[in-house]
């Protein structure tokens, strides 16, 4: 996020390692990266950093859960799989840090969930694609290895909802009076008005693949959820796999949409660990349009309800233009 929360100073930050992590940071700096949770970068006085990340237990919006339990449940179960990955010598995996209680994900604030990973040197892409071939034929590889992982205990199972759904039909079908909530509402209105029979056609798109999806045998993996280009860290000892907020039990698909295709076969890297599997078109075409409407559904009900201007709420307009046409 662009935006740092208010309602967390880097003083906060600083206190909150020192209470719950016993770290003791020296300096603590807001980081405006990724989408979604707020970061900060911590160094100690012996030279460790640490990568500090918060969620807010807001539902609206969230595609961890549709209550704060069950966001907090989500976040905790998902550091909980990334450490138990890990330690499994996973090492492309980046997992939390536990706090002093051992636990990896904690509620350090009241309505925040925090999480503590090492901080690694090293770069990502600003978007998802991916420029090196080479290196979407590793991560094809590293998926591979991750698909025939035992499912930790404490994985979630991914279900078909696209997160936002009913309150992307209210929108749909409160398009004849003008939104006043904030800057991008009625621009929002506008949008969606003129692309109603696309929505539409999307939603009834994604139904279809869906009993066509749940219809098969085919087993379900460990899934990282986005190993897009931008969730992947490159390092001195190899490429990391950041971000795994997202892991669960599904369909491989849910992974390899984001590194097939292209101008390379990386299908040959995926089968080398995986075995001799390969992408459903259709389930490979659900995980595309879920995301797109997930990303449609959250934006909506991002500018129906109270905003005002800011660089996150610029950057999510950009993002809901990318799918809804104009």
């Amino acid at each position: 996020m662009r935006d740092e929360p208010a309602d967390i100073s880097c003083d906060v930050v600083t206190a909150i390692l020192s209470e719950h992590w016993e770290f003791q940071a020296a300096g603590v700096t807001y980081a405006p990266v990724g989408f979604g949770s707020h970061h900060w970068i911590a160094s100690g006085p012996d030279c460790p950093r640490w990568f500090v990340t918060a969620d807010r237990l807001d539902p609206r919006g969230n595609w961890l859960g549709s209550t704060a339990e069950q966001v907090r449940g989500a976040i905790e179960a998902a550091a909980d799989v990334t450490v138990e990955l890990a330690d499994r010598g996973n090492e492309f995996v980046v997992a939390p840090l536990p706090d002093r209680t051992g636990r990896a994900a904690r509620e350090a604030l009241p309505g925040w969930m925090f999480v503590v990973l090492p901080y690694l040197q090293g770069w990502s892409t600003q978007d998802g694609a991916w420029d090196d071939l080479a290196e979407q034929a590793q991560v094809a590889g590293l998926l591979g290895r991750l698909h025939t992982a035992t499912p930790p205990e404490a994985l979630q199972r991914w279900d078909f909802a696209v997160p936002d759904r009913d309150a992307l039909l209210a929108a749909l079908a409160d398009l004849d009076r003008p939104w006043s909530t904030g800057p991008y509402a009625e621009p929002t209105r506008l949008r969606l008005a003129g692309a109603i029979d696309h929505v539409n056609e999307r939603l009834a798109h994604y139904d279809a693949l869906v009993r066509e999806v749940e219809a098969s045998d085919e087993p379900w993996v460990v899934t990282h959820g986005e190993p897009h280009s931008a969730n992947v860290l490159r390092t001195t000892d190899g490429l990391r796999l950041v971000d795994w907020a997202t892991v669960q039990l599904a369909p491989r698909e849910r992974d390899l949409a984001a590194v097939l295709g292209g101008t390379t076969d990386v299908l040959p890297a995926y089968q080398a660990e995986a075995g001799p599997v390969g992408p459903r078109p259709a389930a490979t075409e659900l995980f595309h349009v879920w995301w797109s409407l997930a990303e449609i559904a959250s934006y909506v009900e991002l500018f129906r309800n109270p905003h005002s201007e800011s660089e996150d709420s610029e950057e999510s307009w950009r993002t809901l233009t990318m799918y809804v046409p104009g």
